[in-house]
């Protein structure tokens, strides 16, 4: 009889497909992460549901090739597979998000919670966009209470106006580390804090007013600041790369990351992989780009 590995990493929320000029990608930023971390050599699995559709189906398979868990991927009868169609502008993305899809609706038994609450991964991912529906919020939070001594990485992700304040907040209290864009932790730290300046008075308000550890902030050809709690504050510079599209390069930023930290390398060390494996994704079209 065999067992199943110990999960790593999980992730939770959307997986999706990005249509972009017309071509289907497997994406969603919570899959995206765990892909890249599973080929960064980490055991990984995402919580999710996909449709009962040719979607759906594709995107179990391309999963198991990644060698990512599926067991708690759900397949609903009523909800399709999730799309977003992506518009390249300047390289940069812009996407329209199609609703009543199936990861808004990740629905999870007392039976998987408990499954999931004995598994003990090392690191547990979320961000915002799968929680604007009250279905996929409520399952979070119920995995968020039952998972203890698991680092809790939340990439904040914001997305239209899938996010409000009050759901920052609350993930807020939840997080160790918390990673955005530059662009991302500026509106932030206005929404949040009515500070109009530095990325550096961003992450002092976020250690003021909340027990995380880390911020990182990434910043595209500029690479990355890393704030850490009662560290000095640092840049780790970008590798250069020949941009093709930046869809996804956050969350393989986010993984290698991760998987270094977990690895017990230092933040220094982990912020350069993170900076590397971003480039080559951006250097690429879609979100898991065969490298």
């Amino acid at each position: 009889m065999t067992t199943e590995k110990r999960i790593d990493v999980i992730a939770f929320g959307e997986v999706l497909w990005d249509i972009i000029d017309g071509v289907q990608h497997l994406g969603g930023a919570p899959f995206n992460l765990a892909a890249h971390a599973s080929l960064c050599g980490l055991n990984t699995a995402v919580v999710s549901a996909l449709g009962h559709d040719d979607l759906g189906a594709k995107a179990l398979t391309q999963a198991k090739e990644l060698k990512i868990s599926t067991r708690w991927m759900a397949t609903s009868n009523v909800y399709p597979t999730g799309t977003v169609t992506v518009r390249l502008v300047n390289a940069m993305p812009q996407y329209d998000i199609h609703k009543n899809t199936a990861w808004d609706n990740i629905s999870l038994s007392d039976q998987v919670v408990a499954e999931i609450a004995t598994t003990q991964p090392k690191a547990f991912c979320f961000g915002t966009l799968a929680q604007r529906s009250e279905v996929s919020k409520t399952s979070l939070q119920r995995l968020l209470g039952v998972l203890k001594g698991t680092l809790r990485f939340f990439d904040v992700n914001l997305r239209q106006n899938y996010w409000s304040t009050a759901l920052i907040k609350d993930c807020l209290k939840q997080t160790e580390w918390l990673k955005a864009n530059d662009e991302e932790a500026l509106i932030l730290n206005r929404e949040l804090f009515k500070d109009k300046s530095t990325l550096n008075s961003f992450a002092q308000n976020i250690f003021e007013h909340y027990s995380v550890c880390g911020v990182l902030v990434t910043c595209g050809a500029d690479g990355c600041q890393v704030f850490e709690r009662g560290a000095a504050p640092f840049k780790s510079p970008a590798v250069e790369a020949e941009i093709v599209d930046t869809v996804g390069a956050g969350d393989a930023f986010s993984a290698a990351f991760l998987t270094a930290l977990l690895q017990g390398k230092s933040a220094k060390q982990a912020a350069q992989r993170g900076n590397e494996r971003g480039a080559l994704v951006a250097s690429k079209p879609g979100a898991i780009p065969k490298i």
